[in-house]
């Protein structure tokens, strides 16, 4: 069944990020190595080459200037800590297949968002449940933006 979620983003233009990756985000690409322990330096370069430089949930392009690429971060669409409390393969949810270029915005918004599904039994099905993460906390990280916003524009100012 194709979830909901996923129907409205392709009638929206929506595209996922995993599309570009090779193999077209549908095959494991392996766990980046730590490099030097940064997201910007080290273990985030394997994802910045296959997501690019721009946030996979908000659009922020973080390589035009140094403060941007300051912002650069990296989040698992299905989270690490779910994950792996659940029972999913680390294989599966430490991969490059599974992480996407975040600003550092979006990242801290996605902080309280949880997985609650059971392991899938192939990593095709993997695939699946990460797409429609992803599709939701797109979702949520928009919501945020909306909500920080419309704060920001009311506040009072000297």
């Amino acid at each position: 069944m194709v979830d909901p979620l996923l129907a409205l983003r392709d009638a929206s233009g929506v595209t996922l990020p995993f599309e570009r990756y090779e193999g077209a985000g549908r095959c494991l690409l392996g766990r980046p190595a730590w490099g030097n322990g940064s997201s910007r330096r080290g273990y985030g370069l394997p994802i910045f080459e296959q997501c690019g430089a721009a946030c996979a949930y908000c659009g922020y392009d973080m390589s035009a200037t140094y403060e941007a690429w300051l912002n650069l971060s990296v989040d698992h669409v299905i989270p690490a800590g779910d994950a792996r409390r659940l029972g999913y393969p680390v294989e599966w949810f430490e991969d490059v297949a599974n992480l996407v270029t975040s600003c550092r915005a979006c990242n801290e918004f996605l902080n309280g968002y949880r997985v609650t599904d059971v392991p899938p039994a192939t990593v095709e099905e993997f695939f699946d449940l990460r797409d429609i993460h992803f599709a939701r906390k797109r979702a949520w990280v928009l919501a945020r933006h909306r909500e920080e916003r419309g704060w920001y524009d009311a506040r009072p100012r000297k």
